[in-house]
């Protein structure tokens, strides 16, 4: 009931809000599917978000402090809304939609499981071992295993640790090592293996790597531990098999994942030609890469965060800008597994979400 009145009073709020105010515009060339526009925010503040695909790429999941919603993501329709807890600040950390439409959100500590669209109440699933804020989570392509990751401290004692949990038998969840600050849980498109982010310390610094598992045994068949990256170099935003995106010197930089060394490096987009001038060095603020790993998706912001910033698709082998869109406060973004769309969503001012087609 609460969830109910919770929607009733959103859409009205919104309804009535649109009618005497100006929406902002979508860029010039986005070839929109749909739009959806949300909550009136400080147009000067920065709310967190999250947004992802169903791992069958029908449904889209966004998050943020007014709830958790599911859109049909052929249309935009509302397919279920999930009300915030009563605490405030931020309360879901990662989120994850299966093909059969459970959905999964990472919590401080666990993840909350609801099995159906219609569950009133979620499954909790804790962590193996103490941690923290879940900030990645993970549904295998057949709904299967849901795999979920909390940060970890660089300088703690004890490893982190990967946990699975086999949806269909609830069996003892498994406890993979693997420990990351900025953490990475994901599924190969066959559901065959597992990768996650995985840091090793080296004297005063560490190097980022992954650690792979194979989804029929759960025994350990990858390791790649990384190297030490340059001073100044802040990342990973996004990894996969191969390469991990970084930020240095204003520059995006792909870099191997195993040697560390750069596969290509590109300024970052500059601000608008008819914008305010601004002092300062571009900010990468998000990077998603396709799933069949071909494109990169980020957001380019410059220093002064009321100037707009910059969504750019670049080809993912040499960096190659395929198209660039002039966005305002973008807080979270995805990419359908099919790689043929995306998702973004915006945390100041008007709030709106979008899904568009990536243009071939």
């Amino acid at each position: 009931m609460r969830g109910a009145l919770f929607a009733v009073f959103l859409c009205l709020g919104a309804t009535a809000a649109g009618a005497a105010e100006t929406f902002a515009s979508l860029p010039p060339g986005l070839a929109a599917v749909w739009r959806i526009d949300g909550r009136k925010l400080d147009p000067h503040g920065s709310a967190w978000s999250l947004a992802v695909f169903s791992t069958d790429g029908a449904l889209v999941g966004i998050s943020d402090e007014s709830g958790t919603r599911i859109y049909r993501a052929r249309d935009g329709a509302l397919v279920r809304m999930f009300a915030p807890p009563f605490w405030t600040g931020q309360f879901a950390y990662s989120l994850a939609i299966s093909t059969s439409g459970a959905v999964a959100l990472g919590r401080l500590g666990s993840v909350d499981f609801y099995s159906t669209m219609d569950a009133r109440d979620p499954q909790r699933y804790y962590c193996a071992g103490s941690c923290g804020p879940v900030s990645a989570v993970e549904f295998s392509p057949d709904g299967r295993w849901l795999a979920f990751q909390a940060a970890r401290g660089a300088l703690e004692p004890t490893p982190g640790l990967v946990t699975v949990i086999d949806l269909r038998t609830n069996a003892e969840p498994l406890a993979l090592e693997a420990s990351a600050t900025r953490t990475q849980v994901q599924f190969a498109h066959d559901g065959s293996s597992l990768l996650a982010a995985n840091m090793l310390r080296v004297d005063d610094s560490g190097s980022f790597g992954l650690r792979t598992w194979s989804a029929a045994s759960w025994r350990r068949v990858r390791d790649v531990p990384g190297s030490v990256l340059p001073k100044g170099t802040v990342g990973p935003y996004a990894l996969n098999e191969r390469v991990a995106a970084y930020q240095r010197n204003g520059r995006f930089e792909l870099r191997d994942l195993a040697s560390g060394k750069v596969v290509w490096l590109v300024p970052l987009a500059p601000p608008p030609l008819d914008g305010p001038h601004v002092e300062g060095a571009a900010r990468l603020d998000l990077v998603a890469f396709a799933p069949r790993g071909d494109l990169a998706l980020s957001y380019e912001s410059p220093a002064e965060r009321d100037a707009p910033g910059t969504l750019v698709l670049r080809q993912l082998h040499d960096g190659a800008t395929l198209a660039m869109y002039e966005v305002s406060h973008v807080s979270a973004l995805a990419f359908a597994p099919d790689g043929e769309s995306f998702v973004y969503t915006t945390g100041a001012g008007r709030t709106y979400t979008v899904v568009a087609r990536v243009p071939r």
